[in-house]
Formats: structure tokens, C-alpha cells, sequence
């Protein structure tokens, strides 16, 4: 999770484990990283289900020739999933629309499934 990305992102190697093919974007959007270099795609997988704690959550994850992360779900999915961050507390809550709330804790500097229900 990445409250910086405006975006959800895939990387290009983890998308092409999908039995699914991306769509084609109407434009080529233009994403610029914190080493000042610039990728471009135009590819997105709409709809990708995540499973977290059982409860089954979507994405739709632009792909990138990124290496370091798989998946990085930004400030588009984020805010859909009504996540507040609590960084005191290395937790992240979430509040979905349907009212099912739940937590995640950070465990050594990334936020991992250990959830406990609010």
C-alpha cells in the first residue's frame, strides 16, 4: 500500500501470471518515479480480485515494468476502501462501504494480514 501512488499498479512479470489479458487504456498514462525517470503504459487489469482476511476486495491494477513489488495499491484504491492510516501505530484501518471494518498491523516496516477485526 502506497499513500504516494495516485494509482494501483502490477508489475508487467507478476500480471503475466494472470489467466486473464489486460484492457487497452485510451491514453498512454506517463508515471514518474522517485528516481526521476518516467515510465509509460496504456495496459490495465480491471476488477482484480484480493482476498484479505476472507473478505474479497478489487483492484484495478495498471502495469508497469517495476521489479521491486508486485502489486502496489494506491490512493485510487485506498480511498474506495475508506483506509485510514495510523502511522504512531503502525496500523492501517479500513472501513468499507458495506460498513465491515477491519485492521491491518505493520510488522517490521510493511503492513502484513494480521488482522483482527475492529
Amino acid at each position: 500500500m502506497d499513500s504516494g501512488a495516485s494509482h494501483s499498479f502490477i508489475s508487467a512479470r507478476f500480471a503475466s501470471c494472470l489467466v486473464v489479458a489486460p484492457d487497452c487504456m485510451s491514453y498512454i498514462l506517463i508515471v514518474s518515479t522517485p528516481t526521476g525517470t518516467s515510465m509509460y503504459t496504456d495496459s490495465v487489469y480491471r476488477g482484480c480480485e484480493m482476498s484479505m482476511a476472507g473478505i474479497s476486495l478489487y483492484a484495478d491494477l495498471i502495469v508497469l515494468p517495476i521489479r521491486d513489488f508486485d502489486v502496489i495499491l494506491g490512493m485510487d484504491w485506498l480511498s474506495v476502501h475508506r483506509a485510514r492510516m495510523d502511522c504512531y501505530n503502525n496500523t492501517m484501518d479500513f472501513c468499507l462501504p458495506d460498513g465491515t471494518t477491519f485492521e491491518f498491523k505493520g510488522d517490521k516496516g510493511f503492513l502484513t494480514p494480521i488482522m483482527s477485526f475492529i
